[in-house]
């Protein structure tokens, strides 16, 4: 049996939308918000979700558990309308210029999600909030550069479209970041183009719950 501990947060989605893309079942624990320390610490020491377990593996880390899901179901079923899911999480002849894609889309994940804490606890004028938001732009002053209306690989839905499309998406819906200002419009179109694909209309964003509270560590 495949289990996914998960919550509302872009990362865990970016690995349900994966899950349902390679057409792979699994039993589902959603708890949005954090989890009480106690109940997350013995499936990830780090206190965060998501989580897998897939028979006798279990993996935490969403970035983690992406590389296992591509490198243990390498096969794809057809997409029933549209391009596939990607072969793979980088292409091979560009799988450096990709990774450091991938990175840039992270570091603009953790800033969204750092401005999501700063406005719960409305600390947006502190210097470190001011921080996050240059990382958001900047981050995506570069990223506007190297894609194209349709994605980074633009014959697939690729992992690299996924990741940016969640965080800010999350980050849009959340009252984080605002994208569509007309400064990315090749991300916009990107995001426009993969809005309504089936995997992602089965993973809306949820609403926080009003009791949650901020807590200082992203999930990943």
């Amino acid at each position: 049996m495949r289990k996914l501990l998960y919550s509302g947060s872009p990362f865990a989605r970016r690995v349900r939308v994966v899950l349902l893309e390679k057409g792979l079942e699994f039993e589902p624990d959603f708890h949005d918000g954090f989890r009480p320390i106690e109940a997350i610490r013995p499936h990830n020491p780090a206190l965060q979700v998501p989580v897998l377990y897939d028979g006798d593996r279990h993996l935490f880390g969403s970035d983690l558990i992406l590389h296992y899901l591509f490198q243990e179901y390498f096969t794809n079923p057809p997409h029933p309308a549209g391009p596939p899911l990607a072969p793979t999480i980088t292409r091979a002849t560009r799988h450096w210029d990709d990774m450091q894609i991938l990175t840039a889309i992270e570091a603009m994940a953790d800033a969204v999600f750092a401005m999501r804490l700063h406005l719960s606890a409305g600390t947006t004028e502190a210097p470190y909030a001011a921080r996050q938001r240059a990382r958001i732009t900047a981050c995506l002053d570069w990223l506007e550069q190297r894609i194209t209306p349709q994605g980074f690989w633009p014959e697939v839905f690729s992992v690299m479209d996924l990741n940016l499309l969640c965080a800010l998406r999350w980050g849009e819906a959340r009252g984080a970041i605002k994208f569509h200002t007309g400064q990315w419009p090749k991300i916009v179109a990107m995001t426009d183009r993969w809005q309504s694909r089936p995997s992602l209309l089965a993973t809306p964003i949820t609403t926080p719950p009003a009791s949650a509270s901020p807590q200082p560590a992203a999930p990943t």
